[in-house]
């Protein structure tokens, strides 16, 4: 069940990495138009019906085709890997609904641990502010979990799990 868990949590490492490359690399197809009889290179994207063309300059052109061509490789990686974290969790409906209760609590916390100090700062006053319109105040022992959690010392899972714990839900697999 361990080998499950950490391929699982590898596979969601590894979505979470290409998703966020996929997020700063640049999109489309390289161009190139002849002007005046000068040849242009142009960086085109797709904005719904339309296409958009951006100037490239000739010192820029290997660069930007070196990022089009990893983008092509992380796009045709991502979907092998939700096929296989599927049919992770799949088989662990199947077989073991403790197993799939921890899948899917990696899954919901997976990359939770990765933002900056200033995001996590974010999710933690929406947090509050969410509580506090339910009605709910947060307890000395969250907010300290929290407070753990934003400088570091303690995983999002951990937070997660104690949190569900107190609240009575079974967390261990």
């Amino acid at each position: 069940m361990r080998d499950i868990i950490f391929e699982y949590k590898e596979l969601l490492a590894a979505k979470l990495e290409i998703e966020q490359n996929l997020s700063v690399l640049p999109k489309g197809y390289i161009s190139k138009k002849t002007i005046g009889g000068k040849q242009y290179l142009y960086l085109q994207t797709r904005n719904g019906d339309t296409v958009e063309s951006k100037y490239i300059k000739a010192e820029e052109v290997e660069e930007i085709a070196k990022q089009l061509s990893l983008r092509k490789d992380y796009e045709s990686q991502l979907p092998e890997i939700l096929i296989r974290l599927a049919d992770i969790e799949t088989a662990a409906e199947l077989l073991d609904k403790a197993l799939l209760r921890k899948l899917k609590m990696l899954k919901l916390t997976s990359g939770m641990d990765s933002i900056s100090a200033d995001e996590k700062e974010k999710r933690i006053s929406f947090s509050d502010a969410m509580t506090s319109i339910e009605g709910v105040p947060v307890s000395d022992r969250v907010k300290k979990d929290l407070a753990n959690w934003k400088n570091g010392n303690i995983t999002f899972l951990s937070v997660f799990e104690q949190t569900l714990r107190r609240y009575g839900f079974v967390t261990e697999v």
